[in-house]
């Protein structure tokens, strides 16, 4: 079987017991191709994924998101980027800066207080998601390609995430104005149920992938059930009557969502760990949400940059051959997107170790 076959054979509870090393190479790789420094310059993803013995994991986002009748502007120097909604009810921005591991970290969100719901209302109901006018066709079987389509975050997480931020909004989303913004979250749902049925319908994609980040600092289980249960249950029906499976990311402490999640049906939940970067090694993960969902993680992201000790690598990875050894619904990889700062000696060394 080539990888996508062996994946799916996982999320059908018909996996081996042979453990499956699957980085997320593409943050990383399209940072040191920008810089040249990749260790063969020429490379491909599918090189580098073919030198480590492993899938080249690659997510298509095949869709854009517009704002019908609001103007947005975007100014951008070399490590701050300023995006502007000008909206009949006023003007809200958001502020970006370049972070230390490279990437944008939003340090303003377009909402700062409850004058501004208005004009967050406006955005929302002008929201539309439209296909890019050239789809991607699937990778072919025995390219060692495994490719998935991107869909929007969860409305709720795409809320926080996009509009609100994780502070003030989720205070907002606690307060009186609870009801208002249910309500548009509801709107959210609805045009990104129609993305959905377009994509599902018009692809021939396997595996879908929510990029929610969940982090269960901010997430309570009343949390989820109000806000986010309802719709897992309604992607995960969408795609399962057409033969999807749909993969869920989490970016941070975990252990108490974990059954929730796996309770909606989500076939997939990538960004396993135990510490620093979470709180649920595989063993623990496995413990929370039953035998009937497929894990992808068990290396905390950390351990592949060079300020920690070697050894404390080899025996995350160690630990997490053990358990998929034993647990035929385990993909061992780098807990979240392999960072930039990744050696990629050590990702060659989890590489012989797990395939050893």
């Amino acid at each position: 079987m080539n990888f996508k076959e062996t994946l799916v054979e996982q999320f059908k509870g018909r996996g081996s017991r042979r453990p499956l090393f699957m980085p997320d190479l593409g943050q990383w790789f399209e940072w040191h191709r920008r810089l040249g420094t990749l260790p063969d310059s020429e490379s491909s993803l599918s090189d580098i994924a073919f030198s480590l013995n492993c899938p080249a994991w690659m997510v298509h986002t095949p869709w854009r998101l517009e704002y019908d009748g609001i103007e947005v502007t975007r100014e951008e120097s070399e490590a701050r980027r300023v995006i502007r909604y000008h909206t009949r009810r006023g003007v809200l921005s958001e502020l970006w800066e370049l972070g230390p591991d490279r990437d944008w970290w939003q340090k303003e969100y377009p909402v700062k207080d409850e004058d501004d719901l208005d004009a967050a209302e406006e955005i929302v109901k002008a929201m539309r998601y439209r296909l890019k006018a050239s789809l991607p066709a699937e990778a072919d079987a025995d390219s060692g390609i495994v490719d998935a389509v991107q869909i929007p975050r969860t409305p709720y997480s795409n809320m926080l995430h996009s509009l609100l931020g994780w502070t003030e909004g989720l205070m907002l989303m606690m307060g009186p104005e609870e009801e208002r913004l249910t309500e548009m979250l509801a709107v959210m749902e609805e045009k990104r149920n129609e993305l959905i049925q377009k994509l599902a319908g018009d692809l021939p994609h396997s595996i879908f992938v929510a990029p929610d980040n969940l982090d269960g600092q901010f997430i309570s289980p009343a949390v989820f059930e109000n806000h986010l249960e309802a719709s897992y249950r309604s992607v995960c029906q969408q795609l399962h009557q057409r033969g999807r499976y749909l993969m869920v990311h989490i970016g941070g402490i975990s252990r108490h969502l974990l059954p929730l999640l796996a309770g909606c049906g989500i076939d997939i939940l990538s960004g396993i760990s135990g510490p620093p970067q979470s709180d649920a090694e595989l063993s623990a993960a496995r413990e929370a949400t039953g035998p009937d969902i497929t894990l992808w993680g068990g290396i905390p992201q950390d351990y592949v940059m060079p300020m920690h000790d070697l050894s404390v690598l080899i025996k995350s990875v160690e630990e997490a051959k053990a358990f998929a050894e034993i647990d035929g619904r385990t993909i061992i990889g780098v807990a979240d997107h392999v960072p930039v700062d990744a050696e990629f000696s050590r990702l060659k060394q989890i590489s012989d170790l797990v395939n050893s």
